[in-house]
Parts: C-alpha cells; sequence; structure tokens
C-alpha cells in the first residue's frame, strides 16, 4: 500500500514517515499542498496509475492553500473522489458537515500512533456493497 503524506509541521512528518515505513507502506512525502496537487492533477489520465492508495493531509498548511482545499482538487478528479484521505489536525475542527462532503476520516492531534495505523488499516479495507 502507498500512503501520500502531506503534513508540514516537520517533527510529525518525521514520526509519520518513520511509523508508516515501519509498517509496511511505501510513503509519499509532498513537500507542500502545490506539489500535492501537482501530483495528484495527473491520476488517472491516459492509464497512469493512482499515485497513492491513501492520503494523509494536514488542514491547516503554511502557504495559501488549506488542507481542505487540497482534499476538494483531491475530490474533483473523478479518478480520485473515493480515494480514502485522512485529514489531521491540532486545531478544534467544527465544521462537520464539510467532512461529510469531502468523505474524509479525521484524525485530531495529538494522535496516537497506534490510532493512525487503525485508521489506515480500517480504511484500506475493501469496502463491503450492503
Amino acid at each position: 500500500m502507498h500512503v501520500g503524506l502531506l503534513e508540514d509541521d516537520v517533527s510529525i512528518q518525521e514520526m509519520l514517515l518513520l511509523i508508516l515505513q515501519d509498517e509496511g507502506y511505501a510513503v509519499t512525502n509532498y513537500p507542500d499542498a502545490e506539489a500535492c496537487i501537482a501530483a495528484l492533477k495527473e491520476a488517472g489520465k491516459d492509464g497512469m496509475p493512482l499515485p497513492v492508495d491513501l492520503m494523509i493531509v494536514d488542514w491547516r498548511l503554511n502557504g495559501l492553500i488549506t488542507g481542505t482545499e487540497v482534499i476538494q482538487h483531491i475530490r474533483d478528479n473523478p479518478y480520485l473522489d473515493t480515494l480514502p484521505i485522512i485529514l489531521t489536525t491540532a486545531a478544534t475542527f467544527n465544521d462537520m458537515a464539510a467532512l461529510q462532503n469531502f468523505h474524509v476520516s479525521l484524525l485530531e492531534k495529538p494522535f496516537a500512533v497506534d490510532d493512525m495505523t487503525t485508521l489506515i488499516k480500517r480504511l484500506s479495507q475493501p469496502q463491503s456493497s450492503n
């Protein structure tokens, strides 16, 4: 499984890279929102495979683009509209309607490593159709 990581807090970024790689995941660390959007923009076009199987996105990013704007770009791509996304934040997130519209899972900081790995495993399981 290939995990995309967009986190601008270097200590959290390094911790997640180590933990995810130790769990056996391949990880692509995007340096900023623009790089992430550019990398995912071509997903699915001309038979290109999806670059990641799951995204972890920080809500408050340095720069002009927020994590929710990155998620909107992802959801606007029909090849990525079902990509599992974990939105992380240290802030109080009150816009739960936006989370439902974006189809993301929220993980508030500080989070336990086990919470992150459990959530990734849950989201990476095939969804049953009822």
